[in-house]
């Protein structure tokens, strides 16, 4: 019983965080200073992680000489909110089109250009895949969970191959991003909300002179690879 009152504590102190912040965020995209709301961004992301008493810890060198494509493993609905607490610069993202069914999220996520994918649709899995791609090419750093869909158990699942199509498409480089602690903070399968610290480990960028001699499946297993060490998975080779 008390944990069912302290997630439900945690649950509205956070919606509340996230409906001030969003609007914060929302008039800041509409000022001249294109970076201003990506920095006002990163910033909400932040402070609704920490609304639902989640301490953020980064590990790791983030690269910021070109645009890349953010690869990282898919445990919880606040994959979304970490990534965006991290990124820097212009970035955007590819998102479940039912992630958009939320009005203000879908008006929040529309002034930063993410990308609604239907998951089983394959012709409009691939419009959105190009969609993204004009993204990179326009600057933007864009982020993907490349298991398509949130883990029911913790571990990581099969990965897909769009955002490999998008980086043989566009030759940006690949960097994989391991998330620790948000399973254990929201799962699928459970409403309860438990605080602690999530951690973000930046895996070794994979440049396309790497990937572009490899075979897609080969690719996968590298990026697979890296995720399950990021993720303390499995130990480093």
């Amino acid at each position: 019983m008390k944990q069912l009152a302290t997630s439900l504590f945690r649950w509205t102190l956070g919606y509340l965080v996230y409906i001030a912040a969003g609007i914060t965020v929302l008039l800041v995209t509409f000022l001249p200073l294109e970076q201003l709301r990506y920095r006002a961004a990163s910033l909400m992301c932040r402070v609704i992680l920490r609304g639902l008493g989640l301490k953020l810890t980064v590990v790791g060198t983030y690269p910021d000489d070109q645009p890349h494509i953010f690869m990282a493993n898919h445990a919880s609905f606040l994959d979304i909110f970490i990534l965006g607490a991290i990124m820097k610069g212009k970035y955007t993202g590819v998102v479940a089109e039912e992630v958009l069914k939320h009005p203000f999220l879908r008006l929040l996520l529309n002034r930063f250009r993410a990308i609604p994918i239907k998951r089983r649709d394959r012709e409009a899995a691939i419009a959105a895949i190009t969609m993204a791609e004009d993204r990179l090419q326009r600057g933007y750093q864009v982020g993907i969970l490349p298991e398509g869909t949130r883990t029911l158990d913790g571990k990581l699942g099969p990965l897909k191959k769009g955002g490999f199509h998008m980086a043989l498409n566009t030759s940006a480089p690949i960097l994989p991003i391991g998330i620790v602690g948000a399973f254990r903070a929201k799962r699928k399968t459970s409403w309860h909300l438990h605080p602690g610290e999530i951690i973000v480990n930046i895996g070794k960028p994979i440049l396309p002179e790497e990937y572009h001699r490899m075979t897609m499946e080969q690719a996968m297993d590298e990026v697979r690879r890296q995720l399950l060490v990021l993720t303390g998975e499995q130990l480093p080779a």
